[in-house]
């Protein structure tokens, strides 16, 4: 399956984050943003945006502002975790 699948999903979690302000919040809004453009690439798949995501929750040691850093891991585990859900739904035995 393509990453760019996942695209309305992310689209919908940014989106739901639009009345929110805070640093947190521009973090999650910082992960889900460039999640969305690395599955924008017409040839990632999930299994490569999966890649990129965990790559993004590598710690950090050039940012020190850590509610930020919280919101930018919250980002990214809210793509695995639809990810997840895609591949729950699709996979073997489920029913469509």
């Amino acid at each position: 399956m393509l990453a760019m699948e996942l695209i309305p999903s992310i689209r919908s979690l940014l989106a739901q984050l639009e009345p929110q302000r805070g640093t947190v919040t521009s973090g999650r809004r910082a992960a889900l943003w460039r999640a969305q453009q690395h599955a924008a690439r017409v040839d990632h798949t999930l299994e490569d945006l999966r890649r990129y995501c965990l790559e993004s929750l590598a710690p950090r040691r050039f940012l020190d502002d850590e509610e930020h850093m919280r919101g930018y891991r919250q980002g990214f585990q809210a793509v695995l975790k639809e990810i997840r859900r895609v591949e729950t739904r699709e996979g073997p035995g489920a029913q469509t």
